[in-house]
């Protein structure tokens, strides 16, 4: 299967699986005919890219493009998340009110320990630490579906760090409570379509102050949590926010959360951009190592992310085009993969390629069509 922007879609492309909203109640089969009235009810959803498949494409793959944890254990953490940041939100706002704390931040951390628990043991129980599949976001529940990704890609990297179970919590809880602040910033504001003005911008700079400071006031979270909460948005070289930290200045879980939070973020379909593709996202990353982004850190990342999932299509450097048979796993930017001859695959043997032995040929970038 390969991930399809709804404006690419070929016709007579099928589902390659189900379309789920985060109760994980589905809005659309695997295999289903995307027809132009099922590509319109998805883009109403919210949706603005897919998984497709075509039954010729999908008897060349070697490999499945498959998620690094249950696709059940994701939508459920992201619905748990949602209820309980929502519930959280409202008893907050009651309490204040009333002037009685406590209940409510108990609640909420309860819920996080639980939701990060899982989110450590299904990867620390994975068989492969990679991710090759970007993960389908509608707009209505993106904050929440950001954050349980944030999470996934940080326990990643500190799990291969070498992290042990207690500091790999931390990280989870840190990510998926790093954007609780934007509940103090206005709608206008946050989901504003187009160009920050400055006041607008530092507006949205001040998310990470005032989320430490709502969990500060109302939460037990451990003081190492809440400083990669009010971090996670500071740069190696001072030019992150709010407090323009440098390298030493900022802390360990921040520096493996600030990159899994850019990462997930440029990759994710948004009401003003379509989402960034994941070689061009890690090109950034790589480029920005030892500078924006911890270098050793930023260095585990990437050999967490699989830029060119099977199915993918590729434009090679002396022009022609391929699709991506399989990866091979030392050397991801060089899989396997094998030309097109036309509008067709070149099934010969001379069309089948190891970019890994064939040196003088590279990929150029990631096309549709």
């Amino acid at each position: 299967m390969r991930f399809t922007p709804l404006d690419y879609l070929k016709e007579n492309s099928l589902l390659a699986q189900n379309l789920t909203n985060i109760k994980n109640q589905i809005l659309l089969r695997k295999n289903a005919k995307l027809s132009s009235k099922n590509v319109e009810r998805i883009r109403a959803l919210g949706f603005k890219s897919l998984y497709t498949k075509t039954p010729e494409e999908e008897a060349l793959l070697e490999e499945d493009v498959k998620d690094i944890i249950d696709p059940i254990v994701r939508k459920k953490a992201i619905h748990d998340i949602k209820k309980c940041i929502q519930s959280f939100e409202d008893q907050i706002s009651k309490q204040k009110k009333e002037l009685i704390y406590g209940k409510a931040g108990q609640e909420l951390v309860e819920i996080m320990g639980t939701v990060s628990s899982t989110l450590v043991d299904e990867i620390l129980n994975s068989a492969d630490l990679k991710i090759s599949i970007m993960d389908l976001k509608s707009e209505s529940d993106y904050d929440y579906e950001h954050a349980v990704n944030t999470a996934v890609l940080s326990i990643m990297t500190a799990v291969k760090k070498g992290m042990n179970v207690i500091d790999i919590q931390n990280i989870a809880k840190a990510a998926l409570l790093a954007n609780i602040g934007y509940k103090d910033i206005s709608s206008d504001v946050y989901h504003h379509d187009g160009p920050l003005t400055d006041s607008q911008r530092y507006t949205i700079q001040k998310h990470p102050e005032y989320s430490h400071a709502l969990l500060s006031k109302n939460t037990n979270l451990n003081a190492h949590v809440r400083t990669a909460i009010l971090q996670h948005h500071e740069r190696m070289d001072g030019s992150g926010y709010p407090n323009n930290l440098t390298s030493d200045d900022i802390h360990d879980y921040a520096k493996i959360i600030m990159i899994a939070d850019v990462y997930d973020a440029m990759t994710s379909d948004r009401i003003h951009r379509s989402a960034f593709l994941h070689n061009e996202v890690l090109e950034y990353i790589m480029g920005n190592a030892g500078s924006l982004f911890d270098f050793d850190y930023a260095n585990i990342f990437i050999r967490c992310i699989v830029p060119y999932p099977a199915g993918t299509y590729v434009q090679l450097s002396d022009h022609s085009k391929a699709i991506v048979l399989k990866n091979n796993p030392s050397h991801p930017l060089r899989p396997v993969i094998r030309r097109f001859n036309g509008t067709t695959v070149d099934m010969t043997e001379k069309g089948l390629i190891d970019l890994l032995e064939k040196r003088n040929l590279t990929i150029e970038k990631i096309i549709y069509d």
